[in-house]
This record gives C-alpha cells, structure tokens and sequence, in this order.
C-alpha cells in the first residue's frame, strides 16, 4: 500500500497577498454589515424627530449628560488611534505594538464601562419618548459590539504578551483589519455622541 500524505501540494498554500486580500474582504463585509446595522438608528432618530408624536419626542427632562459622552467619545477615538498605531507598527516589522494595544483595550473597556455608569445617572428610561427609545436602544446595541470588537483587541494583546521577547515572534493574524474595523466601529460612535448629545 502505498505511503500517501494528506500535505496540500504546493499550490493550495496560500500567499501573503491572497491572505491579505481575504482579510480585506472580510473587513469590507463586516464593516458594512455594521454600517447598514447602526444605519437603522440614524434613521429612527431622524424620522421620530421629524414626526413628534404628541410632542413626545423629546419631552422635558430627557436630556444624557454632556459629560458622559464626552468621556466615552474620547475614550473610543484614543483607543482606535492607538490600536491603528500598534497595527502600523506591527505591519512595518517593528516591536513595540503590544503597550499600545493594551492602551486601547483598556480605553475600550473605559468606554464601555462609562456607557454603564451612564445608564445608572440618567435621568429618563427608554419609555420617555421617541428620543429615550433611539438612545437607549443605540447605546446598549453599541456597547454590545464594542465588546465583541474588543474581543480582537484583547487577542492581538494577549498573543503580543505570550511572545514577549522572543525572537521572530509572529503578528497575531488580522491585525489589520481588526484595526480598521475597531477604527470604523470609533468613528460610528463619534457619529452616536454627534447625534445624540449634540444634535
């Protein structure tokens, strides 16, 4: 019987490039699944907003504190920018991707915690108008994606401490675009603040 191996010939591994540009596809649908997905909200406030049912859009006393925002707005756009940082560097062959990485997780979480916080100050529930509804249903679904994108975050760290000091030690796969998409998923909650505190 003869010996045979179960090793793919040659031409099924795959390429740096190809590897590259399935990361960038991926990022594509994603990203533009969560678009279409918070799309819904920008929509709601605006049409609500529009119609003032009974003049119960936005009744007197629904208002989130300005600070709050402030601090969760920040807190995402430091976070992106230092995890667009530590995939720069990554992608460049550089060490010293792993502090920043940690910076973001742990400005995400301080996003994401203050968005807790929040719920706990404010002055109005989710059947205090139109406006209440939009805000609360905005914020919690956020915050759920938040948390699952951080989940990439808190790998590309976690895999930069296990390889600590080693030499030649590999960039956790996606980083990249991991990047990108915690990069798209600030810029969607600066639009969120935008919106919703400003607006």
């Amino acid at each position: 019987m003869p010996d045979v191996t179960s090793q793919a010939p040659e031409s099924y591994a795959e390429t740096p490039e190809l590897h590259e540009r399935i990361d960038r596809i991926g990022f594509g649908l994603v990203g533009g699944a969560t678009v279409m997905f918070f799309f819904g909200f920008v929509f709601a406030y605006f049409y609500l907003r529009s119609l003032d049912s009974n003049g119960l859009w936005r009744p007197a006393g629904v208002e989130p504190p300005s600070g709050y925002g402030i601090a969760i707005a920040a807190a995402l756009v430091l976070s992106a920018l230092a995890f667009g940082y530590a995939a720069r560097v990554s992608k460049q062959g550089r060490g010293g991707w792993v502090v920043p990485s940690g910076i973001a997780l742990v400005l995400g979480l301080f996003a994401c915690a203050a968005q807790a916080v929040e719920y706990a100050h404010i002055p109005f529930g989710p059947q205090s108008g139109g406006y209440a509804s939009v805000f609360f249903g905005w914020t919690i679904l956020y915050v759920v994606a938040t948390l699952l994108a951080l989940y990439r975050v808190e790998i590309a760290f976690a895999a930069g401490l296990r390889n600590r000091g080693r030499e030649g030690s590999a960039v956790p796969e996606g980083f990249v675009p991991g990047a990108m998409y915690w990069g798209l998923l600030a810029a969607i909650g600066v639009l969120a603040w935008i919106i919703l505190y400003l607006l």
